[in-house]
């Protein structure tokens, strides 16, 4: 009778269709994309955070 699949100490692969995945990421670079989201003005007032909690206040009672 064998062991559990994650009785095992390491998994049975290698994993080198994972490293070569990422390898290829990785050469690719920073997708346009995340480079846009992060030139994105953060607000510093937290007015985002009041409003959550505005809602929030107004579902608990």
């Amino acid at each position: 009778m064998s062991r559990h699949i994650i009785d095992h100490a390491k998994p049975n692969s290698d994993g080198s269709r994972l490293k070569r995945f990422l390898e290829l990421q990785r050469r690719e670079g920073i997708h346009p994309a995340i480079k846009e989201l992060s030139k994105r003005e953060q607000p510093v007032n937290g007015a985002r955070m009041k409003q959550f909690l505005k809602i929030e206040r107004a579902e608990a009672t």
